[in-house]
């Protein structure tokens, strides 16, 4: 009986906030489809540049090694300090090194641009589980999905960008990506915003509760 109190309970509390997921979502795609840029440029940059498969190479790691070990140091702090606005900043380290990659002159300043692209990237995947979660009410596995079809689906995006926007634009064609992430920059200040509400919410709930059970005590 008991334990079907507790499921009960579980399956009830809180909401589904779809706005939240699917605005979370859409973001995961253009963070991802950004990061798609990176390889989808190589036979252009190749030929620019002259940049060989050691170069190649190199920018390719530089994206993945900033954009993954990051991600649990990042994940690690905010687990101990939340921070909101962490999400429309790392993507605006982001849209910086859009800016740098589709400018860049040479070699260096391209691996420099993509570094900043994986530090915003490392920046936005842990907080951005986090608010899927929070969202999720009691449909966790749903929310998760949720925010992983847009990561999926803006990975897929990468022959696209070659074939619509590199091929024809050549390395410059990377600053149409500019739009993509101020997009982004936009609608995470929004997510920002309701996290930071949460987070208020769930302070005053907890100072409440303490404040009850200290109240309990003094009146035995």
């Amino acid at each position: 009986m008991s334990q079907a109190i507790a499921a009960k309970a579980y399956t009830t509390k809180g909401n589904t906030s779809y706005r939240i997921l699917f605005i979370i979502g859409l973001c995961h795609l253009l963070n991802d489809a950004i990061q798609a840029i990176i390889p989808a440029m190589f036979p252009i940059l190749e030929k620019s540049m002259g940049l060989t498969f050691t170069q190649l190479g190199i920018i390719a790691f530089a994206l993945n090694i900033v954009s993954s070990l990051l991600q649990p140091v990042i994940g690690n702090m905010t687990d101990k300090k939340p921070f909101p606005f962490a999400l429309p900043i790392g993507l605006s380290i982001t849209l910086l090194g859009i800016i740098g990659l589709a400018f860049a002159p040479k070699y260096e300043w391209i691996v420099v641009s993509v570094l900043f692209i994986g530090l915003g990237s490392a920046i936005f995947h842990p907080e951005g589980s986090r608010v899927a979660y929070m969202a999720a009410g009691p449909r966790r596995g749903l929310a998760q999905s949720i925010y992983q079809v847009g990561g999926n689906a803006g990975q897929s995006l990468a022959p696209l960008i070659t074939a619509l926007i590199l091929v024809p634009f050549g390395q410059m064609g990377a600053a149409w990506f500019t739009i993509a992430a101020f997009i982004a920059v936009c609608l995470l200040t929004y997510i920002a915003i309701w996290y930071a509400k949460n987070l208020q919410n769930e302070r005053q709930k907890k100072s409440k509760g303490n404040y009850a059970k200290k109240r309990s005590k003094t009146n035995i």
